[in-house]
């Protein structure tokens, strides 16, 4: 069976607007709301035979991320709970 691959980008530009728009739709239910935050998943179906090389994750780091961007995308989640969170 074929891994599956995870890349974790932090919203950014546009992208970046869409935690606003929730947070403000949700204050309507939920008052003491005070923030949302998200990121984008990009799931990668890994066919070749030897996981991707530095080079190879590199690369697809690159794809996912944005040009204009440094370390905005993880191969770990950027999403860490903490005690008064609501997942």
């Amino acid at each position: 069976m074929s891994p599956v691959l995870h890349f974790y980008v932090r919203p950014s530009g546009h992208e970046g607007a869409a935690p606003g728009h929730t947070r403000r739709k949700l204050q309507g239910k939920l008052p003491e709301l005070q923030g949302v935050e998200t990121e984008l998943c990009y799931n990668v179906n890994w066919t070749a035979e030897a996981l991707p090389s530095a080079e190879e994750t590199k690369k697809l780091m690159w794809l996912f991320g944005c040009p204009l961007l440094l370390d905005d995308v993880a191969r770990e989640s950027w999403l860490l709970p903490g005690s008064n969170d609501l997942l």
